[in-house]
């Protein structure tokens, strides 16, 4: 079934007043208990599993007005896998087990069941108009459906099978061998349990109304601002964040409501420019075009011969060319080999 767009004359939840209420929701991930396993200390392995295989142990949201007012804000760790050392264990921020235990002795946090955070997050979910995150792709059509899934399994007598097709889906993705999109989702709902709630992406909107500036490509230029590959500009929350409050030294601190509140300071300021669009798509990143082209369509001079140094750096890294392991040659890789020679000339070298 393909998507429905949202109804103009959809009913409103806050109907008592005049004043639109999001959600904004974030999400710490774990992944399945035998991911580390697979992987066998395959870094990009894991990564793999871990996108695909999200499992939740750490969830924060607030609720704010227009004006980016935060009326309401929660946080919970996951008892079936914050609790459990053979899932937590396979977090990229596993380290921060520690920051965690020291926020729930401090009484900061609580660590509940998922079926019991589940009834608050319903509560809260119909008392907003619109719901989203910054990544909604990631956390609404992944993460949250994804821990439904296997938490549910994990109490039925089911589990023990789920898991060995799990096991496998998961080989096969450590192997690279590409598993089917679903490209026919619901872009404009976040559809849970028995509820269905109007969406919106944080991402998407902030690439196409606050970062696709020229001050702002220049200035990621200026930093080393860009992806791992050097292919495209950094758009992630903490980069956004750093630019609408020209806190160029801010860091995410990637525990759930911490980041929530960051994503809230950012629709709000989206919001400040307008009504927002609904819907959610993929690679928003991508709005700003390529560090490469953006170099090469400027004019001869110092400004471009030092941008041009920080995308030939970003290459060099990412190609491995100042490190014992270089990475190993294919099509694309000899694609940048020809970039970073083009590079050198901008740079008068």
């Amino acid at each position: 079934m393909g998507a429905v767009k949202p109804d103009k004359q959809r009913r409103r939840k806050n109907l008592m007043s005049k004043r639109l209420v999001y959600m904004v929701v974030d999400t710490e991930t774990a992944t399945l208990p035998f991911a580390n396993e697979i992987a066998q200390g395959n870094s990009e392995m894991k990564k793999n599993i871990a996108i695909a295989k999200p499992v939740i142990y750490d969830i924060g949201w607030t609720l704010m007005y227009r004006d980016g007012t935060v009326f309401e804000k929660k946080q919970f760790l996951v008892t079936e896998t914050f609790s459990v050392p053979a899932v937590f264990n396979t977090a990229y921020y596993a380290s921060k087990r520690p920051l965690y235990l020291a926020m729930m002795e401090r009484g900061e946090i609580e660590c509940l069941p998922w079926n019991t955070i589940m009834e608050a997050f319903i509560a809260d979910l119909e008392k907003c108009d619109y719901v989203g995150a910054f990544n909604s792709m990631f956390d609404f059509k992944k993460a949250i459906p994804f821990t439904e899934l296997y938490i549910k399994k994990l109490y039925s007598p089911e589990y023990f099978e789920c898991e060995k097709i799990q096991y496998a889906i998961c080989e096969r993705i450590a192997a690279g061998v590409k598993m089917e999109n679903n490209n026919d989702f619901d872009k404009y709902h976040f559809v849970f349990r028995d509820g269905e709630y109007d969406l919106f992406d944080v991402w998407g909107l902030a690439t196409d109304r606050l970062l696709n500036k020229k001050a702002y490509k220049e200035k990621c230029l200026e930093l080393g601002m860009l992806s791992a590959s050097g292919d495209y500009f950094k758009t992630s929350a903490e980069a956004c964040f750093r630019y609408i409050c020209s806190d160029w030294d801010f860091e995410e601190a990637h525990t759930a409501l911490a980041d929530a509140e960051i994503e809230s300071a950012i629709l709000a300021k989206i919001l400040s420019k307008g009504k927002i669009d609904l819907g959610i798509g993929y690679f928003p990143f991508r709005t700003l075009g390529n560090p490469f082209q953006y170099v090469s369509e400027m004019p001869d001079g110092a400004k471009r011969r030092r941008f041009a140094k920080t995308v030939h750096d970003a290459y060099c890294e990412y190609c491995g060319l100042y490190s014992d392991e270089p990475k190993k040659r294919n099509k694309n890789f000899d694609k940048t080999m020809a970039k970073i020679e083009l590079l050198r000339e901008m740079m008068g070298e």
